[in-house]
């Protein structure tokens, strides 16, 4: 199992916003799961803190997912 970060469309009451979160994948690279919460930087290091932020950068071009009952699903606008 390996996860990534994505873009995740939320739905609030008439609004979509986005976050990024951490996707966990399975054995076959199908995403099954991802974290409560959107992810912010942090790290033990500067350098860890840039390597997330890299991650970060480049899920932005990556296809958004649906967060919620429509998971793995891809947000088309």
């Amino acid at each position: 199992m390996g996860w990534n970060h994505r873009v995740l469309a939320h739905k609030y009451k008439d609004e979509v916003y986005f976050e990024i979160h951490e996707v966990l994948y399975d054995e076959n690279g199908i995403s099954n799961g991802y974290t409560e919460k959107g992810i912010t930087v942090g790290g033990e290091t500067v350098k860890g803190m840039l390597w997330t932020l890299n991650k970060m950068k480049a899920c932005l071009k990556k296809p958004i997912l649906w967060a919620g009952d429509d998971f793995s699903n891809e947000y088309k606008p």
